[in-house]
């Protein structure tokens, strides 16, 4: 049993050069295999080609051809597809339907005609095997993005396919959870023999999990197939790979601790009768760089809801010692956040109009964009929707968008999720000039401890409802 891909020429535009480039390749399903390489080199787009998600979507398949198990995907109705192949995206939101976990695995069973009688029983397997049990009455939107991305395991565990297609499964997850998954993916690949290949630009929640690594480059496999537990660190780091226990070589100056520019006082916050935290105090400096770090669900996200508007909390939150929920509108761009999904965020119709928003008062406007755009390398798309790009290249977008507004914080959910080494430095080592050189705070979250480390003055805990120095 295999995926087998045979001289694949694709493009997402007919007048653009090839994401594939005569990709010829077979996986096997008594393996889990991983892909990584830098962004943007055609990784997802081969799952969404084997998943026969593309070309009907996106793009132009210009050559060549995908089977699974002897079949081509895109040849199959959705209900046979399901069967055949599951995917999980690289943001879960975008797969849901229902309103509640519970609903939305009812759902999956309905599509798949599973008698009435057998249903709950059914989900309460899956929810127990993700080890989610205690989310099923939750609703979808109140979840944290590791905790959709447990639930879409869910999902993909109830439709058992013969495949399991994963595009960063780990982007949102603490460690810990990341590994409990890949030890699930693991027990499906071995018990049930289910196939699964992986795209992941960090390697380490693989380890002992995984039999192969992958390297792609220019829309092709390189031809090293190496071992997860024996990998070649100097090949991946110039390849864009995030290394395990690489440290990211930051130059930074040093921090000039400026004054309180923000201040937290009791918050707390509740979604419905759940306490997402209790009693926060922190204080963020100008020019200083802050992570906050915890595990999936302790309410990052939620955090950064509040301080944005998106959810009511009790305590303060004093902007240069002005309440937030006070604020004057020509103050409201004295605090700008990088939201978890960028889509959610994009103003304009283009990417070069993106960053010229933030920049409409500056007579060198246009030249400062092209040179942001170059920067993150997105210059070639900048006539092109912000949503025709990939999840990663909207997550540069995002970041960069925001940094061309003159804030005096920066809130940033997961800036580098999904990047490779290269993009996850290029975005860190931008927002952090920012901080020093502007005397903006700079507080961001994020799972990668050795990112917290390298880029961080103060590495803040969520835990218990409460904010900690670590």
């Amino acid at each position: 049993m295999s995926i087998k891909v045979e001289h694949l020429e694709f493009t997402y535009f007919e007048d653009r050069k090839n994401i594939l480039c005569d990709l010829s390749a077979e996986f096997d399903a008594g393996e889990i295999t991983i892909l990584t390489g830098a962004s943007g080199c055609g990784k997802s787009t081969l799952l969404y080609l084997a998943a026969g998600i593309y070309p009907h979507s996106a793009g132009i398949l210009r050559s060549g051809s995908v089977s699974v198990e002897g079949v081509r995907p895109d040849s199959l109705t959705a209900s046979k597809r399901c069967a055949l192949v599951g995917m999980m995206f690289q943001n879960p939101e975008l797969q849901f339907c229902m309103d509640t976990v519970e609903h939305e695995l009812l759902f999956c069973l309905e599509n798949i005609c599973t008698p009435r009688e057998e249903m709950m029983e059914k989900v309460d397997g899956a929810l127990a095997f993700c080890e989610i049990s205690h989310l099923k009455k939750r609703t979808l939107h109140s979840l944290s993005g590791g905790e959709r991305q447990k639930v879409m395991l869910a999902c993909l565990t109830l439709l058992s396919p013969k495949w399991l297609l994963l595009d960063e499964p780990f982007a949102n997850i603490d460690d810990a959870s990341a590994r409990m998954i890949a030890g699930k993916l693991k027990e499906l690949n071995r018990t049930k023999g289910i196939g699964i290949l992986a795209v992941d630009h960090r390697l380490e929640n693989w380890l002992g999990i995984a039999d192969k690594v992958r390297v792609m480059e220019n829309g092709v496999l390189r031809p090293e197939i190496m071992d997860v537990n024996t990998l070649d660190g100097a090949l991946l780091k110039e390849l864009g790979v995030i290394v395990p226990g690489e440290a990211y070589e930051t130059k930074l100056p040093e921090a000039q601790s400026g004054d309180v520019v923000l201040r937290l006082e009791h918050l707390a916050l509740r979604h419905g009768n759940n306490h997402i935290f209790t009693d926060i105090n922190a204080e963020f400096r100008s020019g200083c760089i802050y992570a906050i770090v915890g595990e999936s669900g302790c309410g990052k996200s939620s955090l950064f809801g509040a301080l944005s508007g998106l959810y009511s909390y009790q305590g303060q939150a004093l902007l240069e010692g002005r309440e937030l929920r006070k604020l004057r509108k020509q103050d409201w761009g004295k605090i700008g956040f990088v939201t978890q999904n960028p889509q959610d965020q994009f103003v304009s119709d283009t990417v070069k109009e993106e960053i010229l928003v933030g920049l409409k008062k500056r007579e060198d406007a246009e030249m400062k964009t092209e040179e942001i755009l170059r920067g993150i390398k997105l210059w070639r798309y900048r006539d092109i929707s912000p949503y025709m790009l990939s999840q990663g290249q909207q997550r540069r977008l995002g970041v960069a968008a925001l940094m061309a507004y003159p804030c005096k914080v920066l809130v940033c959910d997961e800036p580098t999720y999904a990047q490779d080494r290269n993009n996850t430095k290029a975005i860190m080592d931008a927002l952090c000039r920012q901080a020093r050189e502007h005397g903006v705070a700079l507080i961001f979250s994020t799972h990668d401890r050795q990112l917290a480390k390298d880029y961080a003055d103060e590495i803040l805990e969520l835990k218990g409802g409460r904010l900690c120095v670590h």
